[in-house]
């Protein structure tokens, strides 16, 4: 799959192929997808802009006929965007933004608002939920009942053995997985699933059009062509920042029906995730070994964390699958076989 980068902004696109889905109306009629891209691509309007606007319910079509300054005089960044220009910019914006809905549109991306049609439900849930959502791939995917699995992007030995071990048993819960593509826990997540036969969501905390982290390219084409999606909220050449991706793991927390941290610690990415999940009410199962001491298992005091349970590997095997297999609203077989943990399926 073609997956350029891009370090300047949408009007920089080239070598953009016809699109069907998202074709752009007709000259004279605006709708809000069309409207929105515009406006994405112009100087001085951003994500938080954007945000703004769907906040305070003004419609991007409105935003794109009459201006911005309205809501927010001085742009993302700053810089007003003068009245008199708005004509001249307003014109630049539409043929901008119908370019990349045509390329948008050939790399099978597509655009879901808030209350669209298959918007996840399970997003609506947050206390700020996303207003928009670039979604490619399987849009039904992000309905179904998941389990989140997260970690550190430097994983231990141990690391390692605790994600192959939740790999096992993926197969056994036969849901998908969500997690952030990020170096790791994360790209072993999506891989575990994968060899497991389970969907897989990859969260970004960039733009759709990036290229990041680098070098996963042909993960993202094998979450996709086995029936998982990649979503982002944010425009599609947005590059990544810690913000993006502590709102990233909004996203994580609120898809999974569960959520399973493999490796982490208290200041980390993955802790901001575990938060959200505890915002969420979704139930944590945190695992540990059993050499680990106490003070390394981070969920068992000063997180408060009620949702949360410690699950010593492969002790509590039982009672672990019983906890995720709850979440997941699957029943528990009637005679749990021992899961092979180093097979090659």
């Amino acid at each position: 799959m073609d997956r350029p980068s891009h370090d300047g902004p949408p009007d920089r696109i080239s070598d953009v192929h016809a699109a069907t889905a998202l074709t752009p109306p007709s000259a004279g009629t605006i709708d809000e997808e069309r409207a929105f891209l515009a406006l994405a691509t112009v100087r001085g309007i951003g994500q938080k802009t954007l945000f703004a606007m769907a906040d305070d319910k003004r419609s991007f079509s409105d935003a794109l006929e009459y201006g911005p300054e309205a809501s927010n005089p001085a742009g993302s960044d700053g810089k007003a965007i003068s009245e008199r220009h708005w004509s001249r910019v307003r014109g630049h914006a539409l043929e901008q933004g119908d370019r990349l809905a045509e390329h948008l549109e050939a790399l099978g991306i597509g655009l879901l608002f808030r209350g669209s049609p298959g918007f996840p439900s399970a997003l609506l849930d947050l206390e700020r939920p996303p207003h928009w959502l670039f979604v490619q791939g399987s849009v039904e995917r992000l309905a179904e009942p998941s389990i989140a699995v997260v970690g550190t992007r430097k994983p231990s030995a141990d690391g390692f053995f605790l994600s192959r071990y939740v790999g096992a048993c993926l197969g056994e819960w036969g849901v998908p997985t969500v997690s952030g593509l990020a170096a790791g826990i994360d790209q072993l997540a999506h891989e575990h699933s994968l060899r497991a036969g389970v969907p897989t969501i990859a969260v970004l905390g960039t733009g759709m059009l990036e290229d990041y982290p680098k070098g996963s390219g042909r993960l993202r084409d094998h979450i996709l062509a086995t029936g998982g999606a990649i979503v982002s909220e944010y425009l599609p050449t947005a590059s990544y920042s810690a913000e993006n991706f502590v709102q990233r793991n909004r996203l994580q927390a609120a898809l999974g029906r569960i959520l399973i941290p493999a490796e982490w610690n208290r200041r980390s990415g993955t802790a901001h995730t575990v938060r959200f999940a505890t915002a969420l009410g979704r139930p944590i199962a945190c695992l540990r070994l059993p050499e680990w001491p106490d003070e390394r298992v981070v969920l068992e005091r000063g997180m408060g964390l009620p949702t949360g349970e410690i699950f010593t590997v492969p002790h509590d095997q039982g009672r672990f699958d019983a906890f995720v297999r709850s979440a997941i609203g699957k029943s528990s077989p009637a005679q749990l076989g021992q899961l092979s943990l180093f097979g090659d399926s």
